[in-house]
């Protein structure tokens, strides 16, 4: 029998890019799979037209808006009540290949000292550039995406051990997150899925990049670097993860004098005054570090 998997996909006012995940999902070839869909309490009518496009779909309407990692971790929390041996967590906007969720299942049950799994990561707007194949850490300071940008030649055909992986399409096994835990919720958004993927590690598990399995993703990286709320979350989160998994005062101060020296870059340098909300956004993110606070950041727009 093939193992249970349950595909959760965490929509947030946006069930357009949903509905259009949803039909490649179901157009996979792996049978024994469910599919639930966790509303993070849409202001627009997103659970009503998912609904109506998909009746029996099963669909979690949170009442209040938990971020990635709380939203997602009510999904992961069904599935495995429902006997789920994989979680598939997977981003609204993104599509599935047909054949993805079989080469993550086979990858999975061939290494079992895997624990988490993703597949290649291609842009939206053009389809044969990557924008991931598992990623590398050369330093804290250092988050470093394979392939990104790059047409894909054949580089990245093989399995291989990442330092963490993009969490718009990753599948998990039960027992990495029996032992692992679940997504932290302090994080809300952004650095949830390398926090993840480093707990699995250190739980004694491997995190491996599939290259078999392919996911076709928007190229967000304009708009988060224009975005204040980006910016104060992947600040920091930043920061968390380095206290959190206590990587050194090295990395800590080295971070903290990058952040210093943008801040006064971004105040003072005429080239980059359109930044004055990003700079707002990152002294808040470095106040409410050292003050420790976490979670959802309702200051921050």
């Amino acid at each position: 029998m093939q193992p249970a998997v349950t595909a959760i996909i965490l929509n947030w006012n946006d069930a357009g890019d949903t509905l259009r995940c949803l039909q490649s999902v179901y157009a996979s070839d792996y049978r024994t799979l469910r599919v639930l869909v966790v509303d993070n309490a849409s202001q627009d009518d997103s659970v009503a037209v998912i609904r109506r496009h998909y009746p029996p779909i099963d669909l979690i309407a949170n009442s209040e808006n938990l971020g990635y990692a709380g939203g997602n971790n009510v999904g992961i929390e069904r599935a495995i009540e429902q006997g789920a041996d994989y979680v598939l967590i997977l981003n609204d906007d993104i599509v599935v290949d047909p054949t993805m969720v079989s080469a993550l299942v086979t990858a999975a049950q061939d290494h079992p000292e895997g624990g988490i799994f993703g597949p290649k990561v291609y842009s939206l707007d053009e389809p044969n550039v990557l924008l991931s194949a598992g990623a590398v850490l050369r330093r804290w300071s250092e988050l470093s995406s394979r392939a990104l940008g790059c047409v894909d030649d054949g580089r990245w055909d093989r399995i291989a051990e990442v330092d963490y992986l993009w969490g718009c399409a990753v599948l998990v096994s039960r027992h990495a997150i029996a032992k692992a835990g679940m997504l932290d919720p302090e994080f809300f958004a952004y650095h949830e899925d390398i926090d993840w993927c480093y707990r699995i590690r250190a739980a004694g598990y491997k995190v491996l990049f599939v290259p078999q399995a392919k996911a076709w993703h928007p190229d967000t990286r304009r708009w988060r670097e224009e975005s204040a709320l980006v910016t104060y979350y992947m600040s920091r989160n930043h920061l968390q993860l380095i206290s959190k998994h206590h990587l050194g005062t090295g990395e800590m101060l080295g971070s903290l004098a990058t952040f210093a020296r943008r801040l006064v870059s971004w105040s003072v340098r005429p080239k980059w005054r359109h930044k004055r909300h990003q700079r707002d956004a990152l002294a808040r993110a470095l106040f409410d570090f050292t003050r420790g606070r976490f979670g959802r950041a309702d200051h921050i727009h």
